[in-house]
């Protein structure tokens, strides 16, 4: 439940894969995830980054963008985190499992897309390897330690 939640933004192609009733999407989008959600705005890519050339910038400045990754999901996204002088986070939900995903180039077996999920995986990589990158997590890493990033 997501009570409290001001605003959740989401690509309307992957809002268009959470209302299909297939029973493989009733499973990967459980409707009780968004109880008590009242406030969806969903975007329309307004940029070319990332594997598939679509993206989001936020603010319109570039600090903060939601990058498609699509495979796991169609309308899956990274968020990179930019400060001024081009350093970045990147947070890769479900693109990869853990770091050791990108590391070994190993694609989760849950995917709409495996080509797609494996350019995904690919980015990620090309990504995290990049001097400007001070951190790049997924949300499921086991490996996880939290920490507070100052850049």
């Amino acid at each position: 439940m997501m009570d409290g939640v001001g605003r959740v933004l989401i690509a309307d192609e992957e809002m268009r894969g959470a209302q299909r009733t297939d029973l493989t999407s009733r499973v990967r989008f459980y409707s009780g995830w968004w109880k008590g959600v009242r406030n969806i705005d969903l975007y329309h890519w307004n940029g070319t980054e990332g594997p598939a050339g679509h993206s989001y910038d936020v603010y319109g400045d570039g600090s903060v963008r939601l990058i498609n990754i699509p495979g796991h999901t169609t309308g899956l996204v990274a968020t990179k985190i930019t400060n001024p002088d081009g350093k970045f986070v990147l947070l890769f939900s479900d693109g990869g499992y853990s770091s050791k995903s990108w590391q070994d180039m190993i694609v989760s077996g849950i995917a709409v897309d495996k080509a797609a999920q494996r350019r995904s995986l690919e980015w990620i990589r090309q990504q995290s390897l990049d001097p400007d990158c001070l951190a790049s997590m997924a949300s499921h890493d086991p490996a996880h330690v939290d920490r507070i990033l100052r850049f």
